[in-house]
């Protein structure tokens, strides 16, 4: 037996035994212990059959067909208030040699339909709640559901879009001659492990996400002859922290790619991460070159990011991005 079966039959039997306790107290005051405990009985089991018969026979099958539900139940409750009625007249006495002083059968019937007509009503109004409640459950459970598929599906894409922008780096050193193209495929192999390794637990130490934008940072440097003007300010406490992966990386990989950092020397790219408060904070600056500029945030790598943080951290997250005086901004605070 389950624990909600279980509740449902402790549930009946306090009900019940409630009913029958009100029907004793009414009885004892006009017939003898023995009878009221019998009349008492005989009503409170005819109410259960008709609830019982309702819940888990008649409205299981038929609800969804009203005609034939309430049709169904008229007339389970019309012959079982006959029965009934045919029971009190044969073996409870309710009638004796002066048929004045008994009630006349149609007062009887009328109670018995009376009270096994609040039994439907109270038997399909539980029977709605616990349907509304079952529906609901199955409702959150899809949704659950449905956002763990989103989350894989939304994961599945960074591997190929990272691999893209990885290669085309490489390519880029490989092409231009570089003597630091063997050190940026060593940065590459670290950076995969990263992706394909670590990258499919749910959440991952902030300190792995760190040294991949370190990797990343250096792996940008490699494609300029000058300095480029990088600037990463971390907090000394975010080492022990848990994000989810790859959630900063496509606004760093914009930031470079917008910016045009490796051809213009006066452009910059600025990312701090800090935890105040249990509030972990991602800031990241960029310039936007005023020729042949064109603003990011439209790409496949931030919309995912958008839509892993509405499933992730559902409202425990806020995303500002806006663009002043040719610096483009980026704020994301996640409550850890």
């Amino acid at each position: 037996m389950n624990l909600k079966f279980a509740k449902k039959y402790w549930v009946q039997i306090a009900v019940w035994g409630a009913l029958f306790a009100l029907y004793f107290n009414m009885m004892f005051y006009f017939a003898s212990l023995l009878r009221a405990i019998v009349i008492a009985a005989y009503n409170v089991g005819c109410l259960a059959l008709v609830y019982n018969i309702i819940v888990y026979h008649i409205f299981p099958k038929y609800y969804h067909q009203k005609k034939k539900y309430f049709f169904s139940s008229f007339a389970i409750i019309l012959v079982l208030t006959s029965i009934v009625v045919t029971g009190e007249i044969l073996y409870f006495d309710y009638f004796s040699n002066d048929s004045s002083d008994h009630p006349p059968i149609m007062f009887l019937f009328m109670r018995l339909f009376m009270q096994f007509s609040l039994a439907f009503f109270a038997a399909t109004s539980v029977s709605l709640m616990e349907q509304t409640t079952q529906l609901k459950v199955n409702e959150k459970l899809l949704n659950e559901e449905k956002l763990k598929t989103e989350l894989k599906l939304l994961k599945a894409q960074i591997n190929p879009h990272f691999i893209f922008n990885a290669l085309n780096n490489i390519y880029s050193l490989t092409y231009m001659g570089k003597q630091n193209a063997p050190e940026s495929v060593l940065k590459l192999s670290e950076m995969l492990r990263y992706v394909f390794y670590d990258c499919n637990k749910d959440k991952v130490k902030l300190i792995q996400e760190i040294k991949y934008i370190e990797n990343f940072m250096a792996f940008q440097q490699m494609k300029s002859e000058h300095l480029q003007n990088i600037q990463f300010t971390k907090g000394a406490d975010v080492d022990s922290i848990e994000v989810a992966p790859m959630l900063f990386i496509p606004f760093i990989e914009n930031a470079f790619k917008y910016s045009k950092i490796e051809e213009i020397e006066e452009a910059f790219v600025k990312i701090e991460i800090e935890n105040s408060n249990n509030k972990l904070s991602f800031i990241i600056e960029n310039t936007v070159p005023e020729v042949g500029r064109s603003l990011p945030g439209s790409g496949l790598g931030i919309k995912n990011v958008k839509h892993r943080l509405e499933i992730i951290y559902k409202d425990q997250y806020q995303l500002d991005i806006n663009e002043v005086n040719q610096i483009y901004k980026v704020e994301l605070s996640l409550e850890i």
